[in-house]
């Protein structure tokens, strides 16, 4: 439809939905347009007869006398294409805030209407069962990850090397082959670098000696004397003979290779001329003894030391082979994921009974129930089930309206957008908005699809866009600045071209002017070829006419169910130079339509 936008007729009908306002900052005075078009539709469903009708009578170039035509100026002006729907708005970010498991409430932070910020707790729900199952799954976690621990270390336990140098003991009857245990004993090694002796002293001559002093040590049943130290002197005394005091001193030798443990010395020392011996031998010991120890089960696949050795440190020991241990840690490794992946699963499930401010925004109870506080039946140790609402955070920093755009519309609106926002509580405001989102699923309304187009429109610091309130919001489909503007009365169409009629300069009228236009607004359409600024063009008068024959009637039927024709010159609306100004064929895609005609379409 031509000159027309498809929506504004639909809406003319007083049909829902999204209204496309070609316009220049003015609408259409809808309950105008109900009352001429259901005058029309009188006519249609009488099938004929006589009907009182608008038609555009043609501007001849010769005038009756003292008929002057009046011209109209082309100016240049603004103009933009617009598509206009209502809605509420609503926050864009709203999350509703409800228990998340049955349990007894625990803490509850929150008020009939309460400013809150992102991660601020809002209430906690306790769950007995839940807390103990997680405690039970921690504690189970544990062992399992020990017991991998000790299997892996196990793993690079299966070779066993000596931590010291030193005299190597095997213990029992270990042999290649033999089985052994984790922490099985396997021999001892003894460091013979150093002995030690315990030698017991008169407490009175004991006394004399300091830590440090060089005393002479004789090995019994050899001619060999060696110097050793004193390292302490016991505070224990026992009884010797003859009731003196005896007490124990500790000497420390180095070992040479002559040296060995179990060896039976005597020690003395000089004081000056008199010599102060011991009381008795003492056995010589090793100063360091380390135990070898297995890590790790298995059978003995490698002795390497037999007893009575000397290893230096790092030599291997044996080595232990286990074919199943690789297989154990694999099985206890997927215990331990599975059990950790249980803890996970529970510990998420506790942190949900905390509810926490998803953003910063504002709490109300009203959005779970406008005409009660529904706080007032959750006190803290009340039980509660799964999904309560207890209300919903909202962001008021970005409201959006979700209006509906005709099918015939909806290929002209994009995400980006800009779009004019009005508020039916906020006159003589204007706000900035922009599309947001547009839907692919549609709504058929009387035999009519309309889409959902969300438009974003920033709030103010004092917030004064509030959730529900009614907003008007044109979408700026297209916008020219600066552009040649005829009034839309003006356009006619002769055989699929417009014209207009031209008033010359000497008065005299050119009908049938052939220009090119742009786009429409409701009151203006862009030149863009044919006329300059300042041309008058002249806008065809209306008459009124009383009489409708049958070929009328039927042709003024068949616009309104689609047809592409009518009567030429001054009569229905349609082809020719007639029509509610323009003409050419129905309301939908004909050939014309009320304004403009010449094709179907918005503009």
């Amino acid at each position: 439809m031509k000159g027309m936008n498809q929506t504004d007729w639909r809406a003319s009908f007083g049909r829902p939905g999204a209204r496309r306002e070609l316009e220049e900052g003015q609408t259409l005075a809808l309950g105008r347009r109900k009352r001429w078009v259901l005058a029309i539709l009188a006519v249609v469903l009488a099938g004929g007869g006589t009907a009182y009708y608008f038609a555009v009578k043609e501007n001849k170039p010769s005038q009756a006398a003292g008929q002057e035509a009046q011209g109209i100026a082309v100016t240049r002006g603004d103009i933009r294409v617009t598509i206009t729907g209502t809605s509420q708005f609503q926050a864009q970010n709203m999350q509703d805030i409800t228990a998340p498991a049955d349990g007894t409430i625990k803490m509850m932070n929150l008020t009939r209407s309460k400013a809150v910020k992102q991660g601020d707790v809002l209430l906690v729900i306790s769950d007995v069962d839940l807390e103990a199952n997680l405690k039970d799954a921690e504690a189970r976690l544990a062992t399992l990850q020990r017991e991998l621990q000790e299997l892996t270390e196990q793993q690079g336990a299966m070779r066993i090397t000596a931590p010291i140098s030193g005299k190597f003991t095997l213990s029992g009857n270990l042999e290649t082959g033999s089985n052994l245990n984790k922490n099985a004993k396997i021999g001892t090694i003894a460091d013979t670098s150093e002995f030690t002796v315990k030698l017991p002293y008169i407490l009175e001559e004991a006394l004399q000696l300091q830590a440090g002093e060089e005393i002479d040590l004789t090995i019994e049943g050899q001619l060999l004397t060696k110097v050793g130290k004193v390292e302490a002197v016991d505070r224990v005394t026992r009884a010797g003979q003859g009731g003196a005091k005896l007490v124990d001193v500790t000497v420390k030798v180095a070992g040479d290779g002559t040296l060995d443990a179990g060896l039976a010395v005597t020690g003395s020392v000089m004081y000056g001329d008199r010599e102060i011996k011991s009381q008795g031998s003492g056995t010589l010991e090793y100063a360091r003894t380390v135990t070898v120890m297995s890590g790790a089960s298995g059978t003995i696949g490698e002795l390497k030391p037999k007893s009575g050795e000397y290893i230096q440190q790092g030599d291997l020991i044996l080595t232990i082979a286990n074919d199943s241990l690789q297989d154990d840690i694999a099985a206890k490794q997927a215990d331990v994921e599975r059990q950790a992946a249980n803890v996970e699963n529970l510990s998420r499930k506790l942190s949900e009974l905390t509810v926490v401010a998803p953003f910063d925004g504002v709490f109300s109870a009203d959005f779970a129930d406008q005409k009660k506080n529904v706080l007032a039946s959750y006190p803290v140790g009340v039980s509660v089930k799964a999904g309560t609402a207890f209300g919903a955070v909202a962001s008021l920093d970005t409201m959006t309206l979700a209006v509906q755009v005709d099918e015939l519309d909806l290929p002209s609106v994009k995400p980006g957008l800009k779009a004019q926002v009005t508020v039916d509580a906020l006159p003589g405001r204007s706000f900035e908005g922009e599309v947001l989102q547009v839907s692919t699923v549609g709504v058929t309304t009387n035999g009519v699809t309309y889409y959902d187009v969300i438009i974003a429109v920033p709030n103010t610091e004092q917030s004064e866009l509030k959730y529900g309130m009614t907003g008007t919001a044109e979408i700026i489909v297209e916008e020219k600045k600066n552009a040649l503007l005829l009034p839309i009365e003006a356009l006619q169409q002769r055989g699929g071209r417009r014209t207009v009629t031209l008033k010359k300069a000497d008065g005299t009228l050119e009908p049938n002017h052939p220009i090119e236009i742009g786009i429409r607004s409701k009151t203006h359409v862009e030149v863009t070829e044919g006329l300059e600024e300042g041309d008058q063009v002249v806008i065809p008068t209306r008459q009124q006419s009383t009489n409708l024959n049958q070929q009328q009637a039927d042709q003024l039927r068949r616009q309104f169910q689609g047809g592409a024709g009518g009567t030429t010159g001054g009569g229905i609306p349609a082809g020719g130079g007639g029509g509610f100004p323009g003409g050419g064929g129905g309301f939908q895609g004909g050939g014309g339509g009320f304004q403009g005609g010449g094709g179907g379409g918005s503009r």
